[in-house]
């Protein structure tokens, strides 16, 4: 606790000071008989137990008044020095980005599912950042343009995973085909097979330069925080317009930092381009499937992002008035009782 004017609460304490002086000085001198006519009070009286306690009484409730004023007036002080405390608050940061980018051929598919399933807790603890969804295959398509409609976006990766678990159901057996697979089927997958026959698929370099161009807005506000995730096996089928590494060099150019997860069968070959191009752009690659690898990797992930913030803070000062003056409220009170008691 500080004080804005501690000059007032010292004027107070001086002017308290004087008035113990002044008031210890007077009881002094009214002690001294100086001469005139005494009142009379019968000797017998003053040996009554009820009269000395009431003496007695008096003399304290006399020193309490006294001690009440002094307190009265250096809480006075204390307010008019006006007590605040200071408070370091840090700063609600927006200036974060993240895009999503699935590789959403079936050989990711499980990997997919465990990711969305733990990145929707990252999502709802998102205040104010933007968070986007690119999927792609043959041919990338921004299902979800970044927004901080967190609402929206759950809804989104609610469905991806959805269209994942049944298709990953289809393929083990358990569920039939029916018009409920094939809508979520087409969801998963329209727009990420153009030209599939010519081209192949799994053309993992333009899934990354697409959700890289889908920060549309870096060149307006280059001090945003920009980050993708990036989930695939990096197991290429088919003809790439722009190759992996030219990718990450494009995400380094913006300063996007990429994190990458890896499906736990990777060649060994796919495996360490993909840690090379993770890493140049300042990211961490990661590779598993199972459930608790995939949390244990998601929570790293959003360690990570956080400490890519510049985090700022401001000084707060908050007055703190109402505790100095209940006392003060509460003395004043207790003074004007003793004094109607004693009669000063």
């Amino acid at each position: 606790m500080e004080l804005k004017s501690p000059i007032a609460l010292y004027i107070c304490a001086g002017v308290a000071a004087v008035f113990v002086i002044a008031a210890f000085i007077t009881i002094k001198i009214k002690r001294k008989y100086k001469g005139g006519k005494k009142t009379y009070l019968p000797e017998y009286l003053t040996k009554e137990s009820m009269y000395k306690t009431r003496v007695v009484w008096y003399n304290i409730l006399k020193y309490v008044l006294i001690v009440l004023i002094i307190t009265s007036i250096v809480l006075s002080g204390f307010l008019m020095a006006r007590p605040y405390k200071t408070e370091s608050k840090q700063l609600a940061n927006y200036n974060r980005d993240i895009i999503l980018c699935m590789d959403i051929s079936t050989t990711c598919d499980n990997l997919n599912a465990e990711l969305i399933d733990k990145l929707e807790d990252v999502v709802r603890e998102l205040n104010g950042e933007r968070f986007g969804i690119v999927i792609f295959n043959t041919s990338p398509v921004l299902l979800c343009p970044l927004t901080n409609d967190y609402q929206y976006i759950i809804e989104v990766l609610d469905k991806v995973k959805e269209g994942l678990k049944m298709r990953l159901d289809y393929s083990t057996g358990k569920i039939l085909f029916s018009d409920k697979l094939y809508e979520y089927e087409a969801y998963i997958s329209n727009g990420t097979l153009v030209d599939n026959q010519e081209r192949g698929s799994s053309i993992i370099g333009d899934g990354l330069a697409a959700a890289c161009l889908d920060f549309y807005d870096y060149e307006e506000k280059p001090d945003r925080t920009r980050v993708i995730v990036l989930s695939t096996d990096n197991e290429l089928y088919g003809e790439e317009i722009i190759t992996l590494p030219e990718a990450g060099q494009m995400c380094q150019d913006r300063d996007i930092t990429v994190f990458g997860v890896g499906t736990e069968k990777m060649a060994a070959a796919d495996k360490a381009m993909m840690k090379q191009v993770v890493e140049d752009t300042g990211g961490t690659f990661y590779y598993g499937e199972d459930r608790d690898i995939v949390g244990n990797i998601v929570d790293d992930i959003r360690a990570q992002i956080a400490t890519l913030d510049d985090t700022r803070y401001e000084i707060i000062e908050t007055e703190m008035p109402t505790k100095p003056f209940l006392l003060l409220l509460f003395s004043i009170s207790l003074m004007l009782l003793l004094a109607f008691i004693l009669k000063v």
